[in-house]
Order: structure tokens, then sequence, then C-alpha cells
């Protein structure tokens, strides 16, 4: 590591004097087989500095080996589409452990809507139970109920606290849009989801009395704000996770739906922004696609390179893929041996994300 420091003056003179009398702009980026190389292009030919062939990338003002920094996978095992067969609770449990299996730590997973209150809550604890059962240190966190009342919607979460089968509690700070073409293609129509701002800090002391995480999505950069400010003020429970939810193409409830979305698009550009939000923070985040396959946009494989998690899974798709929540999970796994990331589960994920900073 101290080799990489050696050069980073190096770096950064060259890239201003290129600047300043040249007029030519050297972006950087990070190479597999190089770790570190910079690139430009001038009138007469390309010109590229390769510099240690070692595993390291530049990020701000610090480097940062990422083979030292665990990867964590989330599946995401509902299917949420028009015309397709809801899961029955066997079918999530043996669709979770496929996906840890393969890789995952964390999984999320939806109910039959159409339960009554009582039945919707034991979907949702024997769902639990069936992964708890094989994989007792997994973080599992289920969808939100049918309700208008913010208890309501989080019924199942004092029976589960009681009977020690709750890990992770979702929480979506802030009320967010998605828009829906209408007849004349524009987004007129919509749905809305999240919490406001006081609803989530009730959420988030039910999370510190029984010490349980949060995953806590991000659909927009307002919504960042208020998670930042909790975790400055030191109030979000150990292994809390930052989600950042980014639009795809398609609507959520469809199999390739055009559809406007929410937020940001998923480009590397974004996601940066994102981090830059986080810096001075120890949240680990992770990147999600809402209404395409994170596979089909750069996420994927930038955020495994620059120390992110991720999110994978069939539910968040709007059937923008053909592959199983497994093969979602194996592909992640594959770009992550690529990188050099190793992929952490059970009791080690744990401890890694519930240690203290």
């Amino acid at each position: 590591m101290s080799q990489f420091h050696s050069f980073i003056p190096l770096i950064d003179t060259i890239k201003v004097l290129l600047h300043n009398f040249i007029g030519i702009s050297l972006h950087t980026k990070y190479s597999l087989n190089y770790g570190y190389e910079l690139q430009y292009k001038h009138k007469i030919r390309d010109l590229n500095f390769k510099i240690l062939k070692k595993r390291v990338i530049f990020v701000s003002e610090k480097t940062i080996n990422i083979a030292n920094i665990p990867l964590v996978i989330e599946a995401a095992v509902t299917p949420l589409r028009k015309g397709k067969p809801v899961q029955s609770a066997e079918i999530m449990i043996e669709e979770s452990k496929a996906c840890i299996e393969a890789g995952a730590f964390i999984i999320h997973h939806h109910h039959d809507f159409r339960h009554s209150k009582e039945d919707a809550i034991k979907e949702i604890s024997d769902v639990g139970k069936g992964i708890l059962e094989t994989y007792p240190h997994a973080y599992i966190y289920a969808n939100y109920m049918q309700s208008d009342d913010l208890w309501g919607k989080y019924a199942y979460l004092q029976p589960m606290a009681e009977e020690k089968t709750l890990r992770m509690i979702a929480l979506d700070p802030g009320l967010t849009q998605f828009g829906n073409l209408g007849e004349d293609n524009l987004p007129s129509i919509h749905l809305q989801g999240g919490t406001t701002y006081p609803e989530a800090a009730a959420i988030v002391e039910f999370a510190n009395k029984h010490n349980i995480p949060l995953m806590i999505g991000i659909y927009d950069p307002s919504n960042l704000r208020w998670a930042v400010a909790y975790e400055r003020a030191g109030k979000l429970p150990a292994g809390t996770m930052i989600k950042l939810y980014f639009g795809g193409r398609y609507s959520m409830g469809g199999t390739k739906t055009p559809a406007v979305n929410f937020g940001l698009y998923p480009t590397k550009e974004a996601l940066d922004i994102y981090v830059s939000m986080l810096k001075g923070t120890d949240l680990p985040w992770m990147v999600s696609v809402q209404g395409d396959a994170i596979s089909q946009t750069p996420l994927l494989r930038y955020a495994i390179e620059t120390g992110g998690h991720v999110r994978v899974g069939i539910e968040d798709t709007g059937g923008a893929t053909e592959m199983t929540n497994r093969e979602t999970v194996e592909e992640a796994v594959q770009i992550a041996q690529e990188v050099g990331r190793p992929v952490i589960q059970g009791k080690e994920a744990f401890e890694f994300l519930t240690r203290k900073k």
C-alpha cells in the first residue's frame, strides 16, 4: 500500500500538467490487470500510463484495497409481476435457501397480499423460521403489510421480536412517487411508497429497543440526508445498512412495461453522487435497480469494484431477465471473484456488519 501512495503525487502532477499546459484532461480508472490505470486521448495517438500491478482503487483522498472489503449479497426472491403466480411460503423458503447456498447473506421476501392480517403475519413468520432453521445467522426481512396505518404495515414486528425471529427491518424514509405511464405515454399515473419522517423515527425507536438492524431504502438523495443525520447522531442500530435504489426502465408490477420510475438513473455517475454524500460516515451501502436487471446496468460490477454491496434477485427486475434468483446471486459472486473481493455469509457477515467502527 505504501508503494501505491508514492505514486499519488506523481498521478496528481501529471493530471495538472496535462490539463494546464496541453489542455488535455487525464482520466483515471481501476483496472483488474494493472490496479490503477491512467488514460487520455491525444490528437495523434492514445497514451496509457499503467501503474502498480496491484488490486488497489483510488477513492477520494484515500486508497482502498478492495480485497480487504468483504462483499455482502442480498437476494430479493419474490416476483412482483402481473400474471406471475404468488409464491407460497414453501417456495419462498426454497428460493431463499438456494440463494444462500449460492452466496447470499440477506434475504428479502414478500407475502400473499390476499391474506388476512393474522394469516399474513403467520406467513411472514413461517418463512423466517424456515430459513433460520438451516441458516441461523442469515439476515431476513419482509415487506410492508396492507394497511393505511404505520403499525398496521408493520404488524409482524412485535410478534416476531417476541419469538426471536426478527432479524432485520425494512425502512424507507420519505415518501416516493413511482411514475407509471398513462394512455398519453406521460407519467400521469403513480404509486406512492415509503414513510413520513415522524413514522420513520418511530420505527428507528422500535429497532433500537429490540436491537434489530435496519435496511434503509434510499429512493432519492434527500432520503440519504435523513439517514446520514441519524447515523451522525448515533441513533441507528448496529448492523444497519443503506440500500441505494436506482430507477430502471420498467414498472415493477409488469413484464418489461415501460415506466418513468423514480430517483437517479442506474449509472456510475449517479452512484458517485450518493457515495460522496456518505463521506465521513461508517454506513455500509449496497445498490439495487428497481424496474430493471442490475446486471444489464453498469452498477453491479461498479459497486463491487468500489467497495459497495449488492442486491440481486428477481423481484426488482421488472421482467428484464429470465435468470433465476440463484443465478443472479451466482453472477454477483462471479464478478466478486474477478474483482478480488471475498463474499461473506453467516456468522462472519453478521460480525462484519455489527462490528464497532
